[in-house]
């Protein structure tokens, strides 16, 4: 699947030094001021059209903050004043298809970062019957995104619940310092319940393999994957997929 992924040329590299800079910025923000602004809207639905990889779509669409309560008691994920939300949606059943959904719509998410908005994945906890998408016979909903504008903003540099590099990355020490970055930047990417699934090992001289453990984890694959490509700026770089589409490999060029 190497010179064959979508992800491979996708992106323009020369168009991502912001997303780059957001990621250091993003927290994950459930409290909203306002709704995002007329102008920051419409420069959402061009990131939507533009970031989402082909098999993906992003959805923009009103809401409540009653969307994203808690179907079970005893949960404590606690939004404010979410009004607007866009919708992750995956146009096939491929496993591939997952991970690039993660891929597009942390693309996306740090775009909305970059407009001075506040954002949160959310995978599970949100009412399905309230969304009010249409969707097509073959389309799925994968994800949501709360966005607004923060009600505080974050304080920098950002403290976050982390595991150690070494945890992630056992061969940490022994990468090149551009291997390390990459690492550095999936290390800050948000995951379901922030698990912080990856695991990253030295594949050859200029490789990485990225991993998780569980199908379930795919769209946690594609956020890191999506921080790799952003750590890499403009060093040419190649993904492959492994079949089970549970790992991906980067090699610079």
């Amino acid at each position: 699947m190497a010179g064959h992924w979508r992800i491979n040329g996708f992106y323009d590299v020369t168009k991502l030094t912001g997303l780059f800079e957001a990621a250091q910025r993003r927290e994950s923000c459930r409290s909203f001021a306002a709704a995002p602004s007329t102008e920051q809207w419409n420069a959402l639905t061009h990131a939507a059209d533009e970031l989402a990889l082909p098999g993906v779509r992003i959805a923009l669409g009103l809401c409540d903050t009653s969307l994203f309560k808690p179907l079970l008691a005893g949960l404590v994920i606690k939004f404010e004043n979410v009004q607007r939300f866009a919708a992750v949606i995956v146009r096939d059943r491929e496993p591939q298809t997952v991970v690039d959904a993660g891929v597009s719509g942390e693309m996306f998410l740090l775009r909305a970062v970059e407009l001075g908005l506040g954002a949160c994945w959310v995978s599970g906890t949100y009412k399905r019957g309230q969304v009010g998408l249409r969707l097509e016979a073959d389309e799925r909903i994968v994800a949501l995104l709360a966005l607004g504008i923060p009600k505080r903003l974050p304080d920098l540099p950002i403290r976050r619940r982390r595991k150690e590099i070494t945890a992630l990355c056992p061969a940490f020490d022994s990468l090149n310092s551009a291997q390390q970055e990459i690492v550095q930047y999936v290390q800050i990417a948000p995951s379901a319940i922030n698990l912080q699934p990856w695991r990253i090992s030295p594949a050859g001289p200029s490789e990485l393999t990225i991993s998780v453990g569980t199908p379930g984890q795919r769209l946690d694959l594609g956020i890191g994957l999506c921080h790799a490509l952003l750590a890499l700026g403009s060093t040419p770089a190649q993904f492959s997929l492994g079949e089970n589409a549970l790992s991906a490999t980067v090699r610079q060029l």
